[in-house]
């Protein structure tokens, strides 16, 4: 982790990881606290499917997808244009210092990690404990601790490929969000307009899947420091295999297969 970046030291939650690791204390309580809650409540009442959320918090939800659409618009338009004036290679890209502007959009979007804590909480609001899944949980936590890890020791560089990479799939995430709740829960509303689920999903994997073939290429010719490419290659394997276990769980086993049946 050093020497840490001469430009980010001295910025909010870079030169130390206090900041962030107490954000993720707080957010594993408030997850574990939801879980206990909910799970209570469930136990004793079921949720009428067809009962509609609170103006407050249908209210939260449409601003929180609309903020993160710009956001991931903005980040992503940025890293793209700053690699583009830079001169960059698609992979094999130093870390520069004075190559600031770039790092201004990498903490950016490092500091957006620890915002998107938010979408668990909302879904706790909403009492949706199957969303909050391992997998959901997972990839929040680690995710904000591997951008991190850029942010303080080399934002720039390759890691803007990730970087514009994920806030284009955010882009289309958040985008499918945000439909999803404008339509509300009829059913044959969401068949017409949420059909590209099963394919925001597979733009997910393909995006861990050139993240982990851009991790072998610069562990092997990029002058990138080495120990960041070495640990994407390991989190892109575990990603691979979390998203695929939920791809097939959600589209083509059996039950899922019969439940597409039955809304036909």
């Amino acid at each position: 982790m050093h020497p840490i970046s001469p430009v980010t030291k001295d910025w909010i939650a870079v030169a130390s990881p206090t900041i962030l690791l107490t954000s993720l204390a707080f957010y594993f309580l408030v997850v574990g606290l939801g879980f206990a809650t909910l799970s209570s409540k469930a136990a004793s009442s079921a949720k009428d499917p067809s009962k509609k959320d609170p103006l407050w918090i249908r209210s939260l939800v449409i601003f929180h997808n609309v903020f993160l659409i710009s956001l991931s618009l903005y980040m992503c338009g940025g890293c793209v244009l700053e690699a583009y004036r830079n001169g960059y290679a698609l992979w094999g890209n130093a870390y520069r210092a004075e190559e600031k502007a770039l790092a201004h959009y990498i903490y950016v979007f490092y500091v957006s990690k620890i915002y998107e804590f938010l979408d668990t909480f909302i879904m706790l609001l909403k009492n949706n404990l199957k969303q909050v899944s391992f997998l959901h949980v997972y990839h929040h936590a680690t995710i904000s601790f591997m951008w991190w890890m850029i942010a303080h020791r080399a934002p720039g560089g390759d890691a803007y490929f990730s970087a514009a990479l994920n806030s284009w799939v955010h882009v289309c995430m958040y985008t499918y969000y945000l439909v999803s709740v404008l339509i509300g829960k009829d059913e044959k509303k969401r068949k017409k307009y949420l059909w590209w689920g099963r394919y925001l999903t597979q733009m997910q994997m393909f995006q861990f899947f050139l993240n982990l073939c851009q991790s072998v290429y610069t562990s092997l010719y990029s002058p990138y420091p080495k120990f960041i490419s070495h640990i994407l290659f390991f989190y892109m394997i575990s990603l691979l295999g979390l998203f695929g276990h939920f791809y097939y769980q959600k589209h083509l086993s059996g039950r899922a297969k019969r439940d597409e049946k039955k809304t036909q």
